[in-house]
């Protein structure tokens, strides 16, 4: 009896020296989840415009007026988390924002994708490569995904330097001096040229973006027949 009680309290210790330890590993908590890289204040001012902002553009053309609104603006979470894991490879802010068109029978919808893996919170990468990419494609309310969609403003880049092709036949430049268009002077422009613009039926166009204003102007060559959309006025609300 007197050795079965001496087993029984070392058995008793050992686990009284172990419970603090499965403790421990039993109850460790999970490694935090930082918060998704947010989309950039200076991104939001060239892109994300609210439900009550329009824009008037005279087409050079025809020399007709087109008026263009914002029909929804939406501000989400895209988080990814491959099959079997519990951290997210993919987690930032993504801009959904559709816009209408007094001209044309088809809404255009803008998206954000982001380039650069979580947790990178940098908007280039190392190489200069942009994290964050603007498409422009056609909103088509039956179909599982909008059709057309091209690469309309890569973000950041930097300012004063071309490429002679950049991504995709886009050649971006982002303007440190202002920019005259038409009858206005804007700051910050970054233009942006691609060579075949999915967005628009496959033609070459020209996009001039300025912060707090959008598009200021766009360029269409359909046909050999040159395009020029100039805005004129704007009722911005951000």
């Amino acid at each position: 009896m007197k050795s079965l009680s001496t087993l029984s309290l070392r058995v008793l210790a050992a686990c009284l020296l172990l419970s603090p330890l499965l403790l421990s590993v039993g109850c460790e908590k999970p490694r935090p989840e930082p918060e998704a890289v947010p989309l950039p204040a200076e991104l939001k001012s060239y892109t994300l415009f609210q439900p009550g902002t329009h824009w008037i553009y005279q087409d050079s053309a025809s020399q007709q007026l087109d008026s263009v609104w914002v029909v929804s603006a939406e501000v989400s979470v895209l988080r990814v988390v491959p099959r079997g894991e519990e951290y997210p490879v993919i987690k930032h802010e993504r801009l959904h924002l559709r816009t209408r068109s007094s001209q044309s029978g088809v809404d255009q919808v803008y998206t954000v994708n982001r380039n650069c893996g979580f947790p990178f919170r940098e908007d280039v990468t190392e190489k200069a490569y942009p994290c964050w990419a603007i498409m422009r494609g056609q909103f088509l309310p039956n179909s599982t995904a909008d059709e057309g969609s091209a690469l309309v403003f890569p973000y950041t880049i930097p300012r004063d330097y071309a490429r002679p092709d950049y991504l995709n036949g886009t050649q971006p430049y982002w303007h440190s001096a202002p920019l005259t268009i038409g009858k206005d002077t804007y700051p910050d422009v970054i233009e942006v040229k691609i060579l075949i613009d999915a967005s628009e039926d496959g033609w070459p166009a020209h996009y001039y973006w300025a912060p707090g204003k959008g598009i200021v102007r766009q360029r269409v060559k359909v046909g050999g027949v040159p395009h020029t959309r100039t805005l004129v006025r704007s009722h911005i609300v951000q």
